[in-house]
């Protein structure tokens, strides 16, 4: 006999859209972590949008950093026990 056991585990997956920091661009950056998503956004503004990295002022970095949004994920994970009794 076998019974089944159901948790949910919860992630919160961060991202930030571009045209939310300001640009005129459909990108959405995603990570696992706020500084991950921060990190990939200025990568993204230097490749794809030409900033010089002397514009990258606290100021642009605040406006990525105020619109990182974190969402919920709801995982459902089922398990099989054996009956121990």
């Amino acid at each position: 006999f076998l019974m089944s056991q159901i948790f949910e585990d919860w992630t919160r997956p961060f991202s930030v859209r571009c045209s939310d920091v300001g640009l005129h661009c459909n990108c959405v950056i995603f990570g696992m972590s706020e500084n991950k998503v921060m990190n990939e956004t200025i990568v993204h503004m230097f490749e794809y949008h030409a900033i010089d990295p002397k514009e990258m002022t606290s100021e642009v970095k605040s406006r990525i950093k105020q619109n990182i949004n974190a969402s919920r994920v709801t995982v459902r994970v089922q398990h099989a026990l054996p009956k121990l009794f």
